[in-house]
């Protein structure tokens, strides 16, 4: 008898995202809850503001760039939590294939986070932002892109 493959569906951004399981013509919220994260201000993640030197030569001054840009560490921090999701759901064999839909660059970090295991299961990934499209909706779209 032939076994139905179970297909997980992740649709991310940067501060939230939803897993899906795929069954035919509608999807399934597999955990039943969204996923956000922290989508801080810089000040709010960092320093209020940067610091402030002078110049050498005169006694103008100018701010001094943040070295870490907070906003892009949560969103990468938020990516290697839903990995984390996705590796433990692996280990228990929850998933037989895997969709990525997110922008490129939390893509990038997703794809930089799964163990080759895990990435051995992606069968596609759609470099788009559509977190905010609902179930009905993504149904439509995933079966005019796959």
């Amino acid at each position: 008898m032939f076994k139905q493959k179970k297909t997980w569906v992740l649709v991310a951004d940067g501060a939230r995202a939803r897993i899906f399981i795929k069954n035919y013509k509608k999807l399934n919220n597999v955990t039943g809850q969204d996923y956000v994260g922290d989508n801080l201000k810089d000040s709010d993640a960092g320093t209020d503001r940067p610091g402030r030197g002078y110049e050498s030569a005169n006694p103008a001054r100018h701010a001094y760039q943040p070295r870490t840009d907070w906003h892009q560490y949560h969103k990468e921090l938020f990516a290697k939590e839903l990995c984390d999701v996705l590796e433990k759901a692996n280990e228990h064999s929850e998933f037989d294939e895997l969709i990525i839909i997110s922008p490129p660059k939390t893509l990038g970090d997703i794809r930089g986070h799964l163990s080759k295991h895990t990435l051995g299961k992606v069968i596609a990934e759609i470099p788009k932002e559509i977190t905010k499209l609902t179930e009905h909706e993504l149904v439509s779209y995933l079966d005019n892109e796959l």
